[in-house]
């Protein structure tokens, strides 16, 4: 039985998805499609513009058997993170055959070349990396100018301007070290690119959708399912946005001791001092983010920062989550008919828990249930911020 896993966002779900969970079965040659999905808030720091429910009954209508949630330690973490606890995610399911991930180039080799350099992590490579931290920059961009330094081609160096496929090489490193079983499966993006803000028709980019959504343009329903486009069109609270988290998050920031913000996943080089006194002078979010982005600190990784003191979540959790197998954990959010035969493998091959019922909780580990519980508070969160009881539709993906 061949499985493709998928790891995903869906935020929103849109046609470049649906063609992607396509063509990953039509090439995997795969009777199922498991995705592993963020939950209710995504790696760019950011809620979902849907909550996990909505987005996995969406998911499950689109072509996935089977949706499980990514922890949302993961979920909210660095590209290397996410992509770890995600493959690890898809690997504890044991019926995994394939990884399909998007890529911006049909270079698929340079893309292999990368990830074992950066797995391998020569000696120079460390050096050249902690050179260019120390002179302040983002991870990222420190990465890139070590590479470079390291000798890697420009035209290899390119591809990495490119979001999707800086994911790929996570991907493609996390399968060598965690899941060598798995197979990768690359799949080239059609339409725009990932980051891009101008609609293109049918298939455009999850970004420009999302501006497309908060600027009133009707054209973009045209770019996703008519499931997801009536629910964009007509329930008047989608899509959420973080400003609807504004006031409890500056509340939690401000009821935090330097000791509490120092111990954020991320927050290092006295961050927690910046962060403590820019709380205290801004009076909404976008002023709070304005104050304290900086090179070293981009805005994806101070929301990342955030989101992770309003969910309560320490640093080196995520870590720690993915060092002991025994602490993996397998949440169903959706799960359509046909996918019960799936269901029914991973109950035999699954290295994890699978949770269905909150009795499921009973077979984790104690690190799981915390993690777990996490995942609970962002929902609760979420549907506060709402004003929705989102526990009431928790069964409304499963057995579509």
């Amino acid at each position: 039985m061949r499985v493709v896993g998928i790891i995903a966002e869906y935020n929103p779900l849109h046609n470049g998805h649906i063609y992607h969970m396509e063509e990953s079965k039509k090439q995997a040659g795969s009777e199922y499609c498991l995705v592993a999905m963020s939950g209710n808030f995504v790696q760019r720091g950011e809620p979902a513009c849907t909550d996990k429910f909505t987005r996995a009954e969406w998911a499950v209508m689109g072509g996935a058997d089977l949706v499980v949630e990514i922890p949302t330690v993961y979920a909210v973490s660095s590209a290397e993170r996410f992509a770890e606890g995600a493959v690890k995610t898809l690997a504890a399911s044991g019926v995994v055959t394939d990884l399909a991930f998007g890529v911006e180039t049909e270079d698929v080799n340079a893309l292999y070349h990368l990830a074992d350099l950066l797995d391998r992590e020569p000696a120079n490579l460390r050096v050249y990396l902690m050179h260019h931290l120390k002179q302040g920059k983002s991870f990222p961009r420190a990465q890139y100018d070590a590479l470079q330094d390291l000798g890697v081609p420009e035209d290899e160096l390119a591809i990495l301007q490119q979001p999707n496929n800086i994911l790929a090489v996570e991907y493609l490193k996390s399968i060598r070290r965690f899941a060598p079983e798995i197979r990768p499966l690359p799949i080239l993006r059609i339409g725009n690119k990932y980051n891009s803000t101008v609609l293109t028709g049918k298939l455009s980019s999850a970004t420009a959708i999302r501006e497309a959504l908060l600027g009133g343009d009707e054209s973009v329903y045209d770019t996703m399912p008519m499931s997801v486009a009536a629910a964009m069109r007509f329930d008047a609270q989608f899509p959420v946005t973080f400003d609807r988290f504004s006031q409890m998050l500056l509340y939690r920031l401000r009821s935090m001791t330097l000791e509490e913000l120092a111990a954020l996943p991320d927050v290092g080089e006295g961050f927690e001092q910046v962060l403590f006194r820019a709380v205290r002078q801004a009076t909404d979010l976008p002023a709070l983010l304005e104050s304290i982005k900086s090179k070293r600190y981009t805005l994806a990784r101070c929301k990342r920062i955030l989101v992770s003191a309003l969910l309560h979540i320490p640093a080196g959790m995520a870590d720690s989550l993915g060092q002991n197998p025994d602490d993996r954990y397998l949440h169903v959010l959706g799960l359509k008919r046909v996918g019960r035969g799936l269901l029914a493998a991973m109950a035999s091959k699954a290295s994890a828990p699978v949770i269905l019922r909150h009795a499921d909780l009973n077979n984790c580990s104690d690190l799981a249930r915390a993690s777990i519980s996490i995942d609970a508070l962002s929902t609760d969160l979420y549907a506060y911020a709402l004003g929705r009881d989102l526990h009431r539709d928790a069964q409304s993906a499963i057995t579509v």
